[in-house]
Formats: C-alpha cells, structure tokens, sequence
C-alpha cells in the first residue's frame, strides 16, 4: 500500500499539470458607448432581432478573448448604445449553448417586444457557456415565427464566427427573406478572420438585400458601433409637411404641400406684410400699410380706397370716391368752390322749391362724408329788381340752404351764409340765358 503522503503528492501534481494546461483568457475590454441622438430623425428601422452563436466553436479563442465573450460582448455594446426611448422592437436568439441548460437547437432568450436595455443585459447574462452544433440556419428559419405581427422594417443582426455552419443557412435565409421580403434586412457580424467564414457573411448579407457585413473588429469602439447604429437605424431629418426643412428646424410646422417656405420653414412673405404669398391677394403691399388677412390694404370705410391712400377716411357706405378716397359727388375733391343754378327758390322769396331737396341732400352727404369741410354758402341772383333788395334777398336764400343742411344733420359749425345780389355775375344779364346763370348758389371752402 502507498503511503497517503505520496498519494496526496500525486495527486497535487496533476492538478498543477492540469492547471498549467488550462486556457487562460482576458476579460473583453468594455467599450465607452457614444450617445446617439434620434431626436428629429425618422426611423430606417423599426425592429432589431439579434441572432448570437453560442455553439461549441465560440468556446475557442480569438487573440486574447473567447469568441462567446467576443459575441455577447458585441451584443452588449449595441444594446448601450441604441437610445433607449428610440422606439424600436427587438429580440434575441441563440443557437447552440450549454447543452446542460438547453436541449434546443435554437432558443429564444428576450421575447421580441419593445426594446429594453435591461431585458437585453439580463438575457446575455444567461449565455455563459458555449456547447453543442451550430445549427445557424434552424436558428433563420425560427426568426419567421418571432417577427409575426410584427410591422415595420427589421435589421436581422446574425453575431457568429461561422465555423460549422454546412450548406443550410444561406437556404434558410432565402426563405425568410421571400417571405418579409424589403421589410427585411440582413447584417452578419463575423467573430474572427475566417475566410470562409467571411464569405458565408457576405452571401447571407447579400440574400437580405439592404443590409451589411461587418466584423466585431469593426465594432470595436464606441465610435464605431454608434455608426453601425445610425447605419442601421436612423433615418432623414424628419419633415412632417414636406417643405424641405426638417421638423427640428421648421418653425412653422404643417405648411400646406406645394407652398414655397423661407430657410426656417415658413412661408414666403414677399412684402413682408405677415400674410404669406399662398394667402396673398395683394402682392407687392408697400411697406408699412396695415393689411387684412387677405393680405389686402385695409380699407376702414369700404370706399375701395385703402386708409393708407383714403384722404376722405369715413365714407358713407354706397358713397362713390375718387382716386384719393374722397366722395365723388356734387362736391368734386380738389375743387374751391361749387355752383347750382339747380337750387331754386319761389319768385322773390327764400322759399326752396321742392324740386330742389334732391341736390340738397346729396349736398348734404358730401359735407357728411367730408368731415373736416367747411364752407360759405353764397347767395347771388341776376340784375333784375332793386339792388337792396336782391342783396337781401340772395342772404335769405342763403340762409335758407344753411338751415336746410343742418336740418340734415350738417353741423352748423361748419356752414355760414352770405348773399351778394348781383354784384359778382358770372354772365351777362342783357341776355335771358345770361341772367339765369347768375341766379345761383355758390359754396366756397373755408380753409
């Protein structure tokens, strides 16, 4: 019988032959993850489904690290770096793994749904150990029952080292793609420099049509995998009206489609009179004229003369205007001084005839639509008759068409009576034609 010291010796020594025959390998250096801004942008990609080998091959080493550790660590870093309130669905699946855990070939382990970063950690965490075949393309065909229902783009993330694969996986790729067809997108991630391997990457990235290989070498910085990020899922600076200027940017948002917008999305202004060109009906409005919401100079008295023109503001509705906004009435604008030889009196009286109140009114209209007039209203006759009385009786005719407007509402303020017989004729009273004219009311603007 051994003596129990050297059976102890003995065994000691083994497991010193057997420690300095085990693999040693350095922990998977974590990266510093780079902020991706989605803010503004539209998404390229609605979902994620990430497929991550977990077969016996991955429990070899790649330079310093294991290719499992490689893989979830690659995982990892894309799952910290994608913006946690960007809105997406994911998923992860494995192939492979401890085959005292799972019996499956494929294993769903973070159910497709909305994308949290926890969910993600928790379930890499389960991936501890590598074991088992490497039945990629069983791993592509479960995919098509986790993206049931499910709509929007999808980035089909495969982490693998592509040891072992067989023929299948670019069979099983085209079937999944026939069946999502554009809405489906491949991006192979190959762990390790295997040529062939590479070439099995490129053909499955190849068979998804808008998507990408790449190597974990690739992604090896937190600047490189927040690119493969933007890549993958961010899109164009939204722009909800389609004017050119992105959502961010566009101080006006919701312009009407076709309308011609400024640098900062809003319409064009012209003549910068706050009603954009699209609304416009008066192009071109000089600077500073108030307008209404057509774009048209206000026009406060509806004469059809805008305020910043209208030297008659207050027109009367109906009262036609000149081109200055002035009434057009028997009172023409720019004038002095207005005859009628159409207001007439009874014989040797300040009677006005009735056939007279016509003229009267309209005159006394023009003095309402013009405000600030004021006038002299003048009496005159012909030659005929005693001159004191004719002086006399051209004041009381005057009078009496003073006394008419202010009954119409003509503030007598602004209206005084004089009579100059026939002293200021404006025709010869020889003639019966002559005489008539000189039988007349005159008003005269007081300045």
């Amino acid at each position: 019988m051994k003596h129990p010291v050297f059976k102890f010796a003995f065994m000691l020594t083994v497991a010193m032959l057997m420690s300095a025959c085990a693999t040693s390998y350095e922990p998977v250096p974590p990266i510093t993850p780079v902020g991706v801004d989605a803010g503004g942008h539209a998404l390229k990609t609605q979902n994620m489904m990430v497929i991550l080998d977990a077969s016996s091959s991955m429990d070899q080493s790649y330079q310093q690290w294991k290719k499992l550790d490689i893989a979830a660590s690659v995982v990892g870093n894309m799952a910290r770096t994608l913006p946690a309130d960007m809105g997406i669905k994911s998923g992860l699946r494995i192939f492979g793994g401890d085959p005292d855990l799972t019996r499956k070939s494929s294993t769903m382990i973070v159910d497709m749904g909305d994308f949290d970063k926890a969910a993600f950690a928790k379930g890499l965490s389960t991936v501890s150990k590598a074991g088992g075949p490497s039945p990629l393309d069983k791993a592509i065909s479960a995919v098509a029952m986790d993206l049931e229902g499910i709509e929007g783009k999808t980035a089909l993330i495969i982490v693998t080292d592509a040891a072992g694969m067989g023929t299948q996986p670019p069979a099983s790729a085209m079937a999944l793609k026939e069946k999502f067809g554009d809405s489906l997108c491949v991006y192979p991630i190959l762990i390790g420099d295997d040529a062939n391997g590479k070439k099995l990457m490129d053909e499955l990235a190849r068979i998804g049509g808008c998507g990408f290989a790449t190597t974990a070498d690739g992604l090896a910085s937190g600047q490189q995998m927040a690119d493969y990020v933007r890549k993958i899922f961010i899109g164009e600076m939204m722009d909800s009206d389609g004017d050119g200027v992105a959502d961010a940017m566009d101080k006006c948002p919701g312009t009407p489609a076709g309308v011609k917008v400024d640098a900062v999305g809003c319409p064009l202004d012209s003549d910068k009179d706050g009603v954009p060109d699209y609304l416009d009906k008066c192009p071109g409005t000089p600077v500073g004229v108030k307008v209404d919401s057509t774009g048209c100079p206000l026009d406060s008295d509806g004469d059809g003369v805008p305020d910043s023109l209208d030297k008659c503001p207050g027109t009367p509705a109906g009262v036609k205007v000149d081109a200055s906004g002035c009434p057009l009435t028997v009172l023409q604008s720019g004038a002095v001084s207005w005859t009628f030889n159409e207001i007439n009196f009874e014989v040797s009286k300040a009677d006005i005839k009735p056939s007279s109140y016509g003229i009267l009114d309209e005159i006394a209209a023009a003095l309402g639509a013009n405000p600030q007039l004021k006038v002299v209203v003048e009496g005159h006759t012909d030659s005929s008759g005693a001159h004191a009385f004719n002086m006399d009786l051209s004041k009381r005719r005057a009078q009496a068409v003073v006394d008419y407007l202010v009954g119409k509402g003509v503030s007598p303020s602004r209206l005084s009576a004089e009579g100059y017989g026939p002293d200021r004729p404006i025709a010869d009273n020889a003639t019966k034609l002559g005489r008539s004219k000189n039988r007349r009311v005159q008003f005269t603007k007081i300045d």
